[in-house]
């Protein structure tokens, strides 16, 4: 287990990784466990232009968020890393708070 770096925020490092919208939905797509081809991504994940989708798939990548497997040129499919696989229980655990603090302030 990795000690945190007390000397920033708790959640900086996670908020660094997790906090683009597009990495979001990504994640959700692939939260079940299946491997998807860029194009399914994309339709998928339909108000993502091609240029956004692509960039973030490669930062995914960097962050080792995401493992993209490449048979032929025509033949490339991504998976959630175990690291990307982690973030799911964290991801429904932010939903939960955020729908309970609707509520409380609703």
């Amino acid at each position: 287990m990795t000690t945190l770096n007390t000397k920033q925020p708790i959640c900086l490092p996670s908020l660094k990784i997790l906090s683009d919208y597009w990495t979001l939905r990504v994640i959700d797509e692939l939260s079940d466990g299946n491997s998807l081809r860029f194009k399914e991504l994309e339709r998928r994940i339909s108000d993502a232009n091609t240029a956004t989708l692509s960039k973030r798939l490669k930062d995914m990548q960097a962050s080792g968020l995401l493992e993209r497997s490449e048979r032929s040129r025509a033949d490339v499919t991504y998976t959630l890393t175990q690291l990307g696989t982690e973030a799911i229980p964290l991801l429904r655990a932010v939903n939960h708070f955020s729908a309970a603090a609707k509520k409380a302030t609703a």
